[in-house]
């Protein structure tokens, strides 16, 4: 594993150091490069009003994101661990720099997702927006004539995942409200569906969770582990001690569906 050589306390210190009264104290992002593996890899600091900090690592390169609230000696040991740790995950698995492919969908192919089988049927108009629904177990497609390769399956991608969030939100939706009032017993005051690549879930602080449409490949228990996952931050709005104990409380083998996915991640597109 290679690193660049970079000292993180001077890093930080531009960061914080004293702004002219006019500026914010914090600046709302900075951002730098470093190497990881020999690569150039883009680091985006964020310094947000939110309650806990945070790092994510995916096509983009790293994503770290501060509480604002915190005192400047925080933030620093913050930025820090997040740093390094963002850095030991692409030393092991340096592909989760790697974007999701593109999918390029023909008539009559069967997607599966999960144990959900669906027919892709295309159809070719004279339109100028194309168009997606399903019915039965057919998306069908109503697409614009005239349009590159490349832009026929780039509106294909998104109508499909659209076409999916709408088809699977209520059943995602009653199964967190299913596990909620079985394990947790917290208030849940929103499920939304989205075509995310770099997660699976997410909880906010008032009891909003979204998940990724993309879950919807995995098997069944994965699936409920994600759920699980983020009913538990209702509880513990981080990633602590407790909330992993509480998650292996609810779900003792969330082990191997958490590598299931990490193992899946780059499979599971539309």
């Amino acid at each position: 594993m290679i690193f660049a050589a970079v000292n993180l306390f001077s890093l930080f210190d531009s960061l914080t150091s004293p702004k002219p009264a006019h500026k914010e104290e914090n600046p709302k992002q900075e951002e730098f490069d470093i190497q990881v593996n020999g690569e150039n890899v883009r680091v985006k600091i964020r310094f947000e009003q939110r309650f806990n900090n945070r790092a994510t690592v995916n096509k983009n390169g790293i994503l770290i994101r501060i509480s604002a609230r915190q005192q400047k000696d925080e933030q620093r040991k913050q930025i820090d661990t997040l740093l390094k740790w963002a850095k030991e995950k692409l030393g092991d698995k340096p592909e989760l720099l790697d974007s999701l492919k593109q999918r390029y969908y023909v008539n009559g192919e069967i997607l599966r997702l999960g144990t959900q089988e669906f027919i892709i049927s295309i159809y070719y108009n004279d339109i100028a927006k194309s168009s997606a629904k399903i019915f039965r177990n057919n998306i069908v497609l109503s697409m614009a004539k005239g349009l590159t390769k490349e832009a026929e399956a780039n509106a294909a991608s998104y109508l499909i995942s659209k076409c999916l969030c709408k088809f699977y939100l209520p059943i995602v939706t009653e199964r967190l409200h299913e596990l909620n009032a079985r394990f947790f017993k917290k208030n849940l005051h929103s499920v939304k569906m989205k075509y995310a690549s770099s997660f699976w879930g997410h909880c906010s602080h008032n009891g909003h969770i979204v998940i990724s449409v993309r879950l919807m490949f995995a098997p069944p228990r994965t699936i409920d582990y994600v759920l699980i996952h983020e009913l538990a931050h209702l509880v513990h709005h981080d990633h602590s001690v407790r909330f992993w104990k509480l998650v292996e409380q609810v779900m003792p083998d969330y082990r191997i569906h958490e590598k299931h996915l990490q193992e899946n991640h780059l499979k599971y597109y539309l």
